[in-house]
């Protein structure tokens, strides 16, 4: 309790009863009735301003506390994810570990309370973002191919958004990681423009006949004429129709040529 409180508290009615004391002894019970009074209510004041300082006062501590709580156990999880996500193999990360890596660190998505730690987790955000990305790796069990990653939206968008040049907590897990998954999808553009451009080019190969004469359309008597005898002929049955494929190996490259009820239907090599 500040002095000015203890004052209207105690001080200022002892001396406000001690002059009314005095007009009572002077039989002057007016004045004595006006100064009881004012001791009452100047000790009511002080009473509710020193009840308002005390309550204030435990507000505070018990804010203080619960802050300093909450700083440690934020810490504390803080630690746990990382050194779960320390031991995280990058080939075959194990989805149920990158998970609860992820839980402890959810609450760090609160930009609010990452303020109030005042740094104690500087890399928390990278961190939450790192184990999501695992944890989404793992969902292909250490079979991920470069289609699945360009395929991946979520994936690619964690790891796109992790700064370039991180040299924060778990760089040597972090770094590698990101370089990995952006190579892999580079490689994927690139297998899909190939893929794009082979597509281009067996269309315009089958529409010329440069596959030994043979095109979409013609009959299935003119393929032996064109290759020879293939290596072999597998037929299937479906719906009441009868489809082949013939396979011809010429110098060291294989040639598929399909047909449906004795029509070519596609040339390929």
């Amino acid at each position: 309790m500040s002095l000015f409180a203890l004052c209207l508290l105690i001080v200022c009615p002892v001396l406000l009863l001690l002059v009314a004391g005095r007009y009572f002894c002077q039989h002057d019970y007016r004045r004595t009735a006006l100064f009881a009074l004012l001791a009452l209510s100047v000790g009511v004041i002080g009473g509710f301003a020193g009840y308002g300082e005390m309550d204030s006062r435990a507000k505070s501590n018990t804010v203080s506390t619960f802050d300093r709580d909450q700083r440690e156990n934020m810490t504390q999880r803080y630690e746990q994810a990382a050194a779960i996500l320390a031991q995280l193999n990058i080939n075959h990360p194990d989805r149920e570990k990158a998970e609860e890596a992820v839980h402890l660190l959810q609450e760090f998505r609160d930009e609010q309370l990452v303020e109030k730690l005042d740094g104690a987790c500087p890399d928390a955000p990278m961190l939450l973002a790192y184990a999501e990305a695992m944890e989404q790796a793992a969902s292909y069990r250490g079979h991920m191919t470069n289609q699945d990653v360009h395929a991946d939206r979520k994936l690619l968008s964690l790891v796109q958004d992790m700064p370039e040049g991180y040299t924060g907590k778990l760089a040597d897990k972090i770094v590698p990681f990101q370089r990995l998954i952006i190579a892999m999808n580079a490689e994927a553009e690139k297998e899909a423009k190939l893929d794009k451009e082979n597509a281009q080019k067996h269309a315009e190969n089958l529409s010329q006949g440069k596959y030994g004469g043979i095109r979409p359309g013609d009959s299935e008597d003119n393929i032996t004429a064109a290759f020879g005898k293939p290596a072999r002929v597998s037929e299937n049955s479906d719906n009441g129709q009868t489809m082949k494929q013939y396979v011809f190996n010429h110098n060291g490259k294989s040639i598929y040529v399909y047909t449906t009820d004795g029509i070519v239907t596609d040339v390929s090599m």
